[in-house]
């Protein structure tokens, strides 16, 4: 078992060794690291090699050789005793062909069971593998059972929200504010300082700790998870295309989204503008994370994917971080059209782009240390005002 588990650890590290050789190629490359990375897979791969080795050589010396060495000494303890006795009288064959197949119907089972028994061995070594990721006892937030709430104006509000992702370090401290309807609630600050987790918390992606969170006055929990999936619109710093077409990544599988959505929900962000310019537009073929994209394209597409499900509320995490500037002023009337009529909670580190923002928090280690809005966080001559300054400073 300890030779079996250290076998599959080494080519679990193997595999990721590999994958991340792969993904990371243009790094390495531009790192001149090929040799290094190169020594390190050879010297895990031998690593694996000398284990397998070592798995092949205690297979073929303790399993059906042994049991063979056991028949071959039954059957000369079997004709040893019948030549013994055949000394006092005669003895008969068939007695002697019979103990002889005894001993051959006890140990075929015995060699058959060890045959399989290093395909038995390493299947309990990898299920136990494959039952400690099972094991873990980090649950989906569960709603409650009789959660049947629909939201309509789409009013968020959070009371008090606390949050820890590992039970002992707080990342949300007493989060209080209210986005009414069709307002954009802008989320700022240092890295760190809670943003994401405000945004992981409203998605329903971990539980929070204390406090509530009200959708329409109505807890969340009220909600069933597809409610509150249909409902929002999530788009994140970092677009993930799936292989296939762009028609499949703005879609997502859902066969009720019409190619005339599609195409009003490219023209509604401004992806219109790239898509209608391919060989075969909305047809093109997206490979392996959408690698034959830009960064800007992926997220042009990414909105689209969004904005076709009209979600009432939406939730952009630094929508435009990986945007050039050129294609952001492209997006920009784009996301004020997403916005209008929708409730929005907005992570924003270039804060230029949440100017006209309804309400702007700014965080600091899990605590809304400012609020208001742009003009009046200016007046405040805080936090906000210095990151305004330096990111002003920064483009001078």
């Amino acid at each position: 078992s300890r030779l079996y588990r250290n076998m599959r650890e080494k080519l679990s590290l193997l595999n990721s060794k590999l994958a991340e050789s792969v993904n990371g190629m243009s790094i390495i490359q531009q790192f001149r690291q090929e040799k290094r990375l190169q020594k390190e897979f050879d010297e895990t791969n031998m690593d694996y090699y000398k284990l397998r080795y070592a798995m092949v050589k205690t297979n073929s010396i303790l399993l059906s050789p042994v049991i063979d060495f056991l028949y071959t000494f039954s059957l000369i303890m079997i004709l040893g005793f019948f030549g013994y006795e055949s000394l006092n009288g005669p003895v008969s064959v068939g007695v002697i062909y019979a103990f002889t197949s005894y001993a051959r119907n006890f140990f075929n089972p015995m060699t058959s069971m060890m045959d399989s028994l290093s395909i038995f061995q390493d299947g309990i070594v990898s299920s136990s593998r494959v039952l400690d990721v099972l094991d873990n006892e980090e649950y989906t937030p569960q709603q409650n059972e009789t959660a049947e709430a629909k939201i309509q104006d789409a009013k968020i509000e959070f009371r008090n929200v606390s949050f820890s992702y590992d039970g002992k370090h707080t990342v949300l401290n007493n989060i209080s504010f209210t986005a009414f309807p069709g307002q954009t609630v802008a989320l700022v600050g240092h890295t760190g300082s809670g943003k994401s987790s405000i945004i992981n918390v409203m998605m329903r992606f971990y539980e929070f700790n204390e406090g509530e969170i009200l959708i329409d006055d109505i807890p969340i929990k009220n909600y069933r998870i597809d409610e509150l999936r249909k409902k929002m619109g999530l788009v994140l710093q970092d677009s993930f295309l799936f292989y296939g077409t762009i028609k499949d990544n703005i879609r997502l599988k859902d066969p009720s989204i019409t190619d005339f959505q599609i195409e009003e929900a490219a023209r509604f962000v401004q992806a219109d503008t790239f898509i209608e310019k391919l060989p075969n537009q909305y047809d093109s073929k997206v490979i392996e994370r959408g690698a034959s994209y830009s960064t800007g394209q992926k997220q042009l597409i990414s909105f689209a994917s969004t904005i076709v499900t009209d979600p009432k509320i939406l939730i952009l995490d630094e929508a435009t971080a990986n945007i050039d500037t050129e294609t952001e002023a492209l997006i920009q009337e784009g996301l004020k059209k997403m916005r209008k009529g929708r409730t929005t909670l907005a992570i924003a580190h270039r804060l230029s782009t949440i100017r006209d923002a309804d309400l702007i928090l700014v965080l600091d280690h899990g605590k809304i240390v400012e609020r208001g809005t742009h003009d009046q966080l200016i007046q405040q001559n805080g936090i906000y005002f210095d990151m305004y300054q330096l990111q002003n400073n920064g483009i001078h």
